[in-house]
């Protein structure tokens, strides 16, 4: 690495070979300005970006809060909920209990908090 560097410095000098032309700095900013186009005009869809942006996330929320209150199965829901509160067959019971597996004793320590 350090035969290349000598090897460089030995060709070109230490001297930058790239070189800004005398006044570049003094006119850039004048230059840039005058090469640049007029105000463009908008097109009408460009200018109405922002306002169609704005009422899609306004449809979006409102759709979205229409589905969380007025869901159809919260209705049926409610409605099976007013149906079911009535007593509870003995036999259902017995059907649950033989799916968890409990016996009388297992009930018992449950409803006692003895579990």
């Amino acid at each position: 690495m350090m035969n290349e560097e000598q090897y460089i410095i030995s060709k070109l000098g230490r001297k930058s070979p790239f070189r800004v032309p005398d006044g570049y700095f003094d006119n850039l900013t004048a230059n840039v300005m005058q090469q640049l186009p007029e105000s463009p005009r908008q097109s009408l869809m460009a200018r109405m970006r922002p306002w169609l942006y704005a009422a899609a996330c306004f449809v979006a929320v409102l759709f979205t809060a229409a589905v969380y209150l007025y869901s159809p199965d919260d209705a049926a829901t409610r409605q099976v909920a007013t149906n079911t509160n009535a007593a509870v067959s003995e036999s259902y019971i017995d059907e649950a209990a033989d799916f968890v597996m409990a016996d009388n004793n297992d009930i018992y320590a449950c409803l006692t908090s003895d579990y």
